[in-house]
């Protein structure tokens, strides 16, 4: 995350954030890019998942693993408020999410050169931040299939001065490089695995790895987030960048992040409240739709009876979201990320939505 987003949280949070939606449609069924003798699909990926994964992001491919580096400094200065965004950038940005754990490893540039055919980050159990963090705690993995064989990437980051001290062991019958991360604050550890040729699984929780390995292995009966949820229905089959939430209710008393738990820190209170959903229009990369889900069909009406609001979050930094209700209980906003404080704004707004709060 940059150091901008981190900044601007701190209006974020003060801010009801309202959530939207791009296009009605069916879940995605095709078969994203195969690779390495092997095709993988979007469905895959989502069967892999532990049933009670609660929160996925996803971005189909191809494309180049993005690097954080390049990032400039002018959004620290006032040309950052009303700089003009291109698709290239959005893509970017949007690419970086389901890459969360990759980049705590700060592992793009060991796998420069190599080009991402589909990326998906699963996620389940929200907690408060550790102490000395800012962002809320989870358990997760990344899921990253390549458009090639990722031989020798292995031996590779052992010779890395950063992985010299990571261990080896086996989890679900697979080997794994186990790395320790170490602060004043807290310790972090990371699983590696390669379980197939063109396939990168980085993972911060040794069970949540596991039953990964598990599924891959082995089609299990019960899948994560199921077709049957209406999030689902709103999803366009050829959305590149999306997201998905389906509140947990068993986890709401300890994740601070669900609405369901009440008022928090990174959220309002709603015992109404179903999911979220985001995706970007693949008809326009400059419109992206953050939508929410609720039994209460009256409030959701009512809000989207505004037509849209103008927020402004911070001194220079001023847009419009549009709202609608298409359906009963469908809140549905739509940002035009015309310029680079919208679109870090947005990034905000689904990283908070999707349970990656912040706080100051």
């Amino acid at each position: 995350m940059t150091t901008l987003r981190a900044a601007v949280l701190a209006a974020l949070v003060a801010t009801a954030v309202p959530f939207s939606l791009v296009a009605n449609s069916s879940q995605p069924s095709k078969p994203s890019i195969g690779s390495a003798g092997q095709t993988v699909g979007q469905k895959d990926l989502i069967w892999w998942l532990p049933a009670d994964t609660e929160s996925v992001v996803a971005a189909r491919g191809p494309f180049s693993i993005p690097n954080v580096e390049n990032e400039t400094s002018e959004k620290n200065g006032q040309a950052w408020f009303t700089k003009k965004t291109s698709q290239a950038e959005i893509r970017v940005e949007l690419e970086e999410l389901p890459l969360e754990l990759l980049y705590d490893l700060d592992l793009s540039k060991a796998l420069r050169g190599y080009t991402v055919a589909y990326a998906m980050q699963g996620s389940r159990h929200f907690r408060e931040p550790n102490p000395g963090s800012e962002v809320t705690e989870y358990e997760g993995c990344s899921i990253v299939v390549f458009g090639r064989s990722l031989d020798g990437l292995e031996n590779a980051l052992v010779r890395i001065p950063d992985w010299k001290g990571a261990s080896k062991g086996v989890i679900s019958g697979t080997q794994v490089l186990i790395r320790h991360e170490k602060s004043e604050e807290a310790e972090e550890t990371y699983f590696i695995a390669f379980p197939k040729p063109n396939v990168l699984l980085i993972a911060n929780n040794r069970k949540y790895l596991g039953e990964v390995l598990e599924r891959m292995a082995q089609k299990k009966t019960s899948r994560a987030l199921p077709d049957q949820l209406p999030e689902w229905k709103f999803l366009a089959a050829n959305a590149r960048f999306w997201g998905l939430r389906h509140f947990d209710p068993t986890q709401a008393k300890t994740d601070p992040t669900s609405p369901l738990g009440g008022d928090s820190t990174y959220v309002q209170g709603d015992p109404k409240v179903i999911g979220v959903l985001f995706a970007l229009n693949p008809k326009s990369e400059l419109s992206l739709a953050l939508i929410s889900f609720s039994s209460d069909e009256a409030k959701a009406r009512a809000e989207a009876g505004k037509g849209q609001v103008v927020a402004e979050p911070e001194d220079g930094v001023k847009y419009e979201v549009k709202l609608r209700n298409p359906a009963p209980g469908v809140l549905e906003q739509i940002y035009t990320l015309d310029r680079s404080s919208t679109l870090d704004y947005c990034l905000l707004a689904i990283q908070s939505a999707l349970g990656r709060g912040m706080s100051f």
